[in-house]
């Protein structure tokens, strides 16, 4: 069953899942990948750019991508190149390291494609490709739904409609543009005469104030169709500072339906994008090409609705219900693993140095498939070896050699000759043998809790920027669960897969730690305490105190709290403590002011904005609400705030909210919030890891950051009476 054998039945299915959740068995992937030469992985190769914390509706694409491989038991490999991304994909498909490819923001005749097309490898991708290349994507039809956006507002009576998008050569930009003017024409106006405005973020305020502030007042625009959510709040703001009323005097729309347009006042007109119908379709076609071989299908396009809010004119509000709440978090979702392969390829020619193991195998020493210290009786497996797929393909060794290494240098033919015999073989290249040609150490892991929350990206990426200065490969290892952490460990430090570690949120047990002293791989980590371990942190009680005082300050007396649920300790739990560190400050800062904690005034559960704001409508629908709340992190003040919209408690006025972390949206929110040093967090704890590695002495081993209020526009003083 666990090899997704189809001669099962149904109720021995249940049995065996019982049993293994009873058990907590961990299946050896690398003794199934023997059998079905299959790695359960897929890869998804995306640009640096999409990591970017503002870049929402990509960021909800990378969790629904990796929700639905999970749901299927794939793990998803996450490729960021630096460079040419067919370097990327080319070590990926040598390696024969993931099953599929995914891709996005596609082109019409896009490199990656074409190569994928050349070497045979399964892919699937959100974006259409042109009509030479394999059609196995997934889309939207981005003229269509900009033109529905055009008539809707023209049927809520403006009729002076202006256009703002992005000036950038992708085709989705150019077809919004040209389903702005298909709308117009279809309803009978001129289309050449309406304003097209194209920016870029950095001059898109100057832009939208100079179009809504003409020499002459009827010149002015009273809807304008936006490309993107973020560019419809750049329009709300300007229009704040003019003050013209949104949905009344000027009409706007959006584009992506991202959490934070339901936020928007008024609630923002938006299209919106089913990013997980997309993604579950997307891995779908990737996998049915595993099972199946080519896909012969054309595209699918997926219809994209407009989600109608107050700022295309006046509706009925909906009932004040928390019946459809904000999209879960994929916490909790099996095993994302992010890989970045980067730097110089092996000099073409020389043979890798021996240690070369076969799927599954720990290499010299191990007693993991594939060596002779497996079960007692069971006959040794004799490793295959770059010699073996060179004499099988007919090439010398280091014509294998370069195809491993992604060089440019190999004819088509020979390329197609050689991955067959590593397919055939089941030959795994080495990496610690590869290191051992570079002559350094260039593999540092960085284990991350929970890599698809915002603060935890901002981290993750400012460390990949140090690790990449330092010229190091890096491994992305998603963890969610206990489960999870365990695997890694275990697949890293026996085998030696990382020369060091820098782990985000993730306390050990003292057994742990022990586990990388033993194996020798230095270890660094941030945002989470480790005894005898440089560590980058912050100061989580000062934090919660910070912002129970400024609310205390701001007059609120009824304060509430809502945070993160009790974490077991390791090896049990995941042992975050941040948020019971928040609430531990709350509890000081109210007992200096001398006010009592009412346990009816702190509600902790699972940490999303959905969760969050189930958490607090109970303490704004109770019988004496608080006139504040703080909430443990952004992301939970973000579900605070769809709460109180939802209820129709208006914030600030009747509700002050401050958050924690001060992520990108926070500002977009006017959030009141506490902000730490997110990504000089992941900088600062990669340049340690990096004096470790280089034999340097690190002090102090505890490295504390600063932390400071930012005030913004959700926190006023408390009504009097």
């Amino acid at each position: 069953m666990l090899n997704d054998s189809g001669r099962v039945g149904e109720a021995a299915k249940v049995r065996v899942r019982d049993a293994v959740a009873a058990l907590g068995y961990q299946p050896n992937h690398g003794a199934r990948s023997l059998r079905s030469r299959r790695t359960r992985q897929i890869a998804y190769v995306i640009p640096r750019v999409q990591l970017l914390p503002d870049n929402y509706i990509m960021q909800q694409f990378l969790q629904s991508l990796a929700a639905a491989s999970a749901r299927q038991n794939y793990s998803m490999v996450i490729a960021v190149p630096d460079g040419d991304p067919r370097e990327e994909i080319r070590r990926l498909v040598a390696s024969r390291s993931v099953d599929a490819f995914l891709l996005s923001e596609l082109q019409p005749a896009d490199p990656r494609v074409v190569m994928l097309a050349e070497t045979g490898m399964p892919f699937a991708c959100f974006g259409r490709t042109g009509p030479a290349l394999p059609q196995h994507w997934v889309d939207i039809d981005n003229r269509e739904a900009t033109a529905a956006a055009v008539e809707h507002v023209l049927s809520r009576g403006f009729d002076r409609i202006a256009f703002l998008g992005y000036r950038s050569g992708n085709h989705w930009d150019a077809e919004r543009v040209a389903g702005f003017k298909a709308g117009l024409t279809r309803s009978g106006m001129a289309a050449e005469d309406a304003d097209v405005l194209l920016v870029n973020d950095a001059g898109a305020r100057k832009k939208v104030r100079s179009l809504l502030t003409p020499a002459h007042p009827s010149a002015r625009p009273d809807a304008i169709v936006t490309s993107s959510d973020r560019l419809a709040a750049v329009v709300y703001g300007v229009a704040a500072e003019l003050r013209l009323r949104i949905g009344q005097d000027l009409a706007v729309t959006g584009f992506d339906g991202s959490v934070a347009a339901g936020l928007m006042h008024p609630q923002l007109t938006s299209v919106a994008i089913p990013v997980d119908d997309i993604a579950a379709r997307v891995v779908a076609r990737a996998l049915r090409q595993i099972d199946n071989g080519p896909d012969q299908r054309p595209g699918e396009v997926v219809p994209a609705a407009l989600r109608l809010g107050e700022s295309t004119g006046p509706k009925q509000r909906a009932k004040t219900t928390l019946d459809s709440p904000l999209p879960r978090d994929r916490d909790g979702s099996p095993g994302v693993m992010w890989k970045r392969f980067q730097g110089g390829a092996l000099p073409g020619g020389p043979a890798l140095p021996r240690g070369e193991s076969m799927p599954g195998s720990s290499g010299p020493g191990s007693s993991g498939p594939g060596t002779s210290g497996g079960s007692p009786g069971a006959p040794a497996v004799r490793r295959v070896t770059i010699a073996d797929v060179a004499a099988d393909a007919g090439v010398g060794v280091g014509t294998v050699s370069r195809v491993v290494n992604g060089s440019e240098q190999v004819r088509a033919t020979t390329l197609r000759a050689v991955l067959d015999s590593i397919d055939r073989l089941g030959y795994r290249p080495s990496h610690a043998a590869a290191a051992l040609v570079r002559g350094t150490p260039h593999t540092v892991a960085v284990m991350v809790a929970h890599l698809t929350r915002p603060s935890a990206v901002v981290r993750v990426a400012s460390a990949l920027s140090v690790l990449e200065e330092q010229g190091y490969d890096t491994i992305v290892c998603n963890v969610d669960t206990p489960l999870e952490r365990d695997r890694h460990l275990e697949t890293l430090l026996p085998t030696h897969r990382a020369d060091g570690v820098l782990a985000i949120c993730l306390p050990f047990s003292r057994e742990q730690l022990d586990q990388f002293s033993r194996a020798g791989v230095a270890l660094v980590t941030v945002d989470a305490a480790n005894p005898g371990v440089p560590q980058t942190v912050i100061d989580d009680i000062l934090g919660g105190q910070l912002a129970t005082e400024h609310l205390i300050g701001l007059g609120h007396r009824r304060i509430g709290f809502v945070g993160d649920r009790t974490f077991s300790k390791p090896p049990e739990g995941l042992g975050f403590t941040s948020s019971a560190h928040r609430l531990r400050g709350y509890k000081q800062a109210l007992a200096a002011a001398g006010l009592e904690a009412e346990a009816g005034l702190i509600q902790r559960g699972p940490h999303d904005a959905a969760s969050a704001a189930e958490l607090a409508a109970q303490l704004l629908k109770s019988s004496d609400p608080p006139s504040a709340i703080f909430a443990a992190s952004d992301t939970q003040a973000v579900g605070v705030l769809a709460a109180a919209d939802r209820l129709g408690v208006a914030v600030p006025d009747q509700l002050s909210v401050v958050g924690f972390d001060d992520i990108e949206s926070a500002a977009f929110l006017r959030l009141t919030t506490i902000r730490q040093p997110l990504d000089l967090s992941g900088a600062e704890g990669a340049r340690r890891l990096c004096a470790l590695l280089r034999r340097e002495r690190i002090h102090p081993l505890r490295q504390e950051l600063p932390i400071e209020l930012i005030a913004r526009g959700s926190s006023v003083n408390a009504r009097q009476g």
